[in-house]
Parts: structure tokens; sequence; C-alpha cells
């Protein structure tokens, strides 16, 4: 997870969660299993994050995050790069997404999902570099 446009984003090291108590939030809500790991992970670094906008668009709470609404934790697999933005490592707690693939050993039918399996190995590879 990434940490975007903070006060301390001037800072060129990654942050610790804590670090953030006193910043307003820009949350995903629509994503039940990322808004459940953010309550989680907020309520373990000790503190009820001020959440000032919720959105089901990373794109939408990044681009409120560039205006300086509110800071917010994106994947960074939907990290995109906005103008006034500044996005910094979350190091403590380091939180994963776990995405699981269900498909037919033998399905003949879908000759796409086996390179998507593929492309989503290798997103997963660079995300972990």
């Amino acid at each position: 997870m990434t940490i975007i446009r903070w006060r301390g984003a001037a800072r060129p090291s990654p942050v610790a969660l804590p670090e953030l108590s006193d910043e307003a939030w820009v949350v995903i809500s629509g994503r039940v299993h990322a808004r459940a790991q953010f309550d989680r992970s907020t309520a373990a670094a000790g503190f009820a994050p001020r959440v000032r906008f919720e959105s089901d668009s990373y794109d939408v709470a990044q681009a409120l995050v560039a205006t300086g609404y509110g800071v917010a934790l994106v994947s960074r697999m939907t990290l995109r790069h906005w103008p006034g933005a500044t996005w910094r490592p979350l190091v403590r707690p380091r939180l994963r997404q776990t995405i699981h693939i269900v498909r037919p050993v033998e399905d003949t039918r879908a000759p796409l999902a086996a390179t998507l399996a593929g492309l989503l190995r290798d997103g997963a590879r660079d995300l972990a570099d």
C-alpha cells in the first residue's frame, strides 16, 4: 500500500501509519476488503481516522488527494501519477492484498484465462520488487 500527499511528503522516506493519525482521509469504500483492512490497520495503529470523503473509485480518491483534500492509502496496482500528488510507501504496517484466480485446469473454451493468470503473476512480482 502507498500513502499519497501528506504534510510530510517532502521527506523521501517510507511512512508508518501512526504518523498519519492527524490527517484527513479519503477512503475507498466500495472495496469491502480494502475498507475493512484500512479500518483494522488504523485501529491497530491506535487511532480513529478522520474520514473526510469516501469513494468507490481509486481515481477519484487520488484526484481528491492531489488537490490537498486529504490523504489516502492506495494499492500500487491502482496508483496513478497525478499532478500535485506525492506517494510514499507504507512500511508499518505492511499491508497486502491477495488476488485469487479460479478456473478449470482443462478449459479450452477460454484460452485467454492462462494469459490473464500469467499477467497477474507478472504484475504481482513487479509490485513485490
